[in-house]
């Protein structure tokens, strides 16, 4: 596979309450379906901000290829100058403590609970969304309340993924110009559908989910030197052959991401 690039958050190193979550999540994984799933190890696992993977030479966006049929240079220097200097970073991601009730948005069209934690083809995912304040536990009972939460989950993540348009980049579930995603999404695991059981799995998925549910609400902060830009050639992102760079460097240039491609 020739090298392609991304932008990731949460890659490396993990403490406290999140790399506790995400060995909770594996251990439950583990015990429910056994050897059919492989655990990612701890630094390989990643949230994606959106993709630069290339279409062909120099450096063509493939998702504007495979979605929209057009072939669009990327422009690197001027999306790094948008990232560096936009209002929505830093900002805040809450993971877990979403009940099982309808919120201020959905994902996919279902509610956050659902979507916290599920098992997709081959891949165990996570999932968080962008929050501001403090999250809100019970379900809003007028319509002020519910206009606080719809405020206390802003679409952060939609906004900079739509941002990227203008530069060449599509994001993959950005299909449409109608389509929403504002999910901040990583791998725990795979898993080998063949090797387990459809109850199997959802026996899992409610597991977890239940788990996530009831523990309190894990907010991270994502700053821009905590946004790395990755190139790879296992999109697994294996720490051994993976090679990470922070925004917050100044040798990120332009030029210097495009040279990345060889």
């Amino acid at each position: 596979m020739p090298t392609q690039l991304t932008l990731i958050s949460l890659y490396g190193s993990k403490t406290g309450n999140l790399a506790a979550a995400i060995a909770r999540c594996q251990e439950i994984a583990d015990r429910t379906v056994g050897a059919a799933f492989t655990p990612y190890d701890m630094h390989q696992i990643h949230a994606t901000i959106i993709g630069l993977e290339r279409h062909h030479p120099p450096a063509d966006n493939a998702n504007f290829s495979k979605h929209r049929d057009h072939d669009v240079a990327m422009d690197f220097a001027g999306f790094l100058a948008y990232l560096r200097g936009c209002e929505y970073i830093p900002f805040r991601v809450q993971v877990g403590g979403f009940a099982n009730r309808d919120y201020s948005f959905t994902s996919r069209n279902k509610p956050p609970y659902e979507r916290s934690f599920s098992v997709q083809g081959d891949k165990v995912v996570v999932m968080g969304w962008p929050v501001r304040g403090e999250p809100i536990a019970a379900s809003p009972g007028t319509p002020a309340a519910r206009a606080q939460e719809a405020r206390t989950y802003p679409p952060t993540l939609d906004a900079i993924r739509r941002a990227a348009q203008s530069f060449g980049i599509l994001h993959p579930y950005h299909r449409t110009d109608a389509d929403v995603d504002n999910d901040l999404f990583f791998r725990i695991g795979l898993i080998r559908p063949e090797a387990t059981t459809p109850s199997a799995v959802r026996a899992l998925e409610m597991q977890v989910r239940q788990l996530l549910s009831a523990q309190r609400p894990l907010v991270i902060e994502v700053r821009l030197g905590d946004i790395y830009l990755a190139a790879y050639d296992d999109d697994r992102l294996p720490v051994s052959t993976t090679r990470v760079w922070s925004l917050a460097d100044p040798q990120v240039t332009g030029s210097f991401v495009a040279g990345l491609f060889g």
